[in-house]
Parts: C-alpha cells; sequence; structure tokens
C-alpha cells in the first residue's frame, strides 16, 4: 500500500463512527490483499509473504475487537480464525491457494458491514478533528484539499 493510500485512509478514520472504522478495516484489507495476489502474479513472494502479513494484522485486530456480549461475535471469532488459517496456509506454502480461500468470506463479511455502515446514522468517534473538503477545483488533473473549519479553537494561545 502507498503513502497516499494511508493518508486516504486516515482521513477516513478521523472521520468515522464505530462501524465506519470495522468497513475501512476491511477495505485495509482488501488493498493487502489485492497487493499480495499481485506479488504473487509477479513472483514476487517475498513481498507478498509481507503484504499476507499485514492482512493477518488487520484481522487479528478485527477479532480482538469483537464484543463478546452479542451472540454474532462467537460466529465472527470463528470465521476471522478461518481466514487467519488460510492467510497462515499461503504464507508457509509461498502461493495464493489459501488467500483465495480466505478472499471469499472476507468479501462476504466487508459487504454486510458496508450495508450496516450504511444504516448507522451515530456521531464520529473522533471529535474535534478537521474537516477535509476534496474536489477537482480549478483543475483538471489535480485534487485540491481544503481544511474546513474554525482554525481558532485549536491548540493553544501563549
Amino acid at each position: 500500500m502507498n503513502k497516499d493510500k494511508i493518508s486516504a485512509f486516515t482521513l477516513k478514520i478521523a472521520s468515522s463512527n464505530g462501524t465506519g472504522l470495522i468497513t475501512i478495516l476491511y477495505d485495509i484489507y482488501e488493498e493487502y490483499e489485492g497487493d499480495a495476489l499481485e506479488y504473487f502474479e509477479a513472483g514476487q513472494v517475498d513481498d507478498a509473504i509481507v503484504a499476507l502479513k499485514k492482512c493477518s494484522e488487520v484481522v487479528n485486530h478485527l477479532q480482538k475487537d469483537l464484543n463478546f456480549e452479542y451472540k454474532v461475535s462467537g460466529n465472527l471469532y470463528a470465521l476471522y480464525d478461518y481466514v487467519q488459517r488460510n492467510v497462515a496456509k499461503s504464507i508457509y506454502k509461498a502461493n495464493s491457494d489459501g488467500l483465495l480461500e480466505a478472499k471469499k468470506v472476507m468479501d462476504e463479511l466487508g459487504e454486510a458491514f458496508e450495508q450496516i455502515a450504511k444504516e448507522d446514522k451515530s456521531a464520529p468517534l473522533m471529535k474535534n478533528t478537521q474537516a477535509v473538503m476534496a474536489g477537482a477545483t480549478y483543475s483538471r488533473n489535480s485534487l485540491n484539499e481544503n481544511i474546513m473549519g474554525n482554525q481558532s479553537s485549536r491548540g493553544f494561545w501563549a
């Protein structure tokens, strides 16, 4: 994943609610998954393994954040465990077979959480973040970002 994508994810995280954060984690997983598949196709096994380890970290994070007060968390834990085992299989066999199996599960779960996130109208988790408006203004080939809001309320005045 390149620095531009990391910056884009950071901006999304700053303005997301709880369910939105879960969908962002699925998007991050999908980026690393795509990177790993591309590396395998190109024969760059070492780079693919690095991307697979990042996939594993994301799934580990999803697994740790489960709230077991809800019944569905037990099912999600088992699915994440299945994904972890398949990603690990791809790492030690150095091929994409396990990753493709894990992709089926993660794609389904990602779509489900995306639908849930559309219905979640709760406030963003992070307060006092800057709103960033991005769009094609005054330029045909570049993206211009503007920070909105009252900047005088941020920081300390000496």
